[in-house]
């Protein structure tokens, strides 16, 4: 396992013309830029399985932070679980050939890839934070209160989490910063308006399990 930190300084931007070979690009170092949760778990899973990695971050801090919970983690389980199914994301830009390497790499880091054009919150997000925001609402009407729609949707959809235990989970600023960007750029959609609760809480930092409360109290 090989896995390097370094800290990002500045970006140099350089272009050559390559071959116009019709193979597949085998990608065994990965470069993340990023060392946040989901930068650490990539890097992590890369390394596990046999790729180079760097990781690269604006500090030195961040990347010790990043380095910590990565070791933290392989002292815990072999390989961390990261997302079973990343999205390979397509733009018009994007050709075959990189979409294909990329899947290949994915399935090389023992993950089960999906694929989807550049649209907003491409799949998963897409559908889960509007469910996740018409929970909020659906309790801010009064139709019924957070720990029934809770209950509601773990034993009736069998969903290993409700709303908003999950809304605590991810984090109240993460899930606002979702709506909000979604909101800017669709406004009238009804499925991105912004919440009166979800922001309060949000600008109380009450921001779920991470600071001790959000819809519900951790402490």
């Amino acid at each position: 396992m090989a896995f390097v930190t370094r800290q990002f300084v500045r970006s140099v931007s350089s272009s050559s013309t390559a071959s116009a070979s019709a193979k597949k690009i085998i990608i065994k170092h990965v470069t993340v830029i990023g060392g946040g949760l989901m930068g650490a778990g990539i890097a992590q899973v890369a390394a596990a399985t046999g790729h180079t990695v760097m990781l690269v971050d604006q500090t030195e801090d961040i990347l010790a932070k990043s380095r910590k919970g990565i070791e933290e983690s392989l002292r815990k389980v072999a390989k961390k679980k990261f997302a079973e199914n990343p999205k390979v994301i397509k733009t018009p830009m994007t050709s075959q050939k990189t979409t294909e390497s990329l899947i290949d790499f994915s399935k090389a880091l023992g993950k089960h890839p999906v694929s989807c054009k550049d649209t907003p919150g491409f799949i998963v997000n897409r559908l889960l934070v509007p469910y996740l925001m018409e929970a909020i609402r659906l309790h801010e009407r009064g139709d019924a209160s957070k720990e029934d729609i809770d209950t509601a949707m773990k034993l009736g959809a069998g969903y290993p989490m409700g709303p908003f235990e999950l809304l605590d989970y991810v984090g109240l600023d993460t899930v606002k910063f979702i709506i909000d960007g979604w909101h800017e750029v669709d406004a009238k959609n009804p499925l991105f308006q912004p919440s009166p609760s979800l922001n309060k809480l949000v600008a109380e930092n009450k921001v779920g399990k991470k600071t001790g409360e959000g819809y519900y109290k951790y402490k």
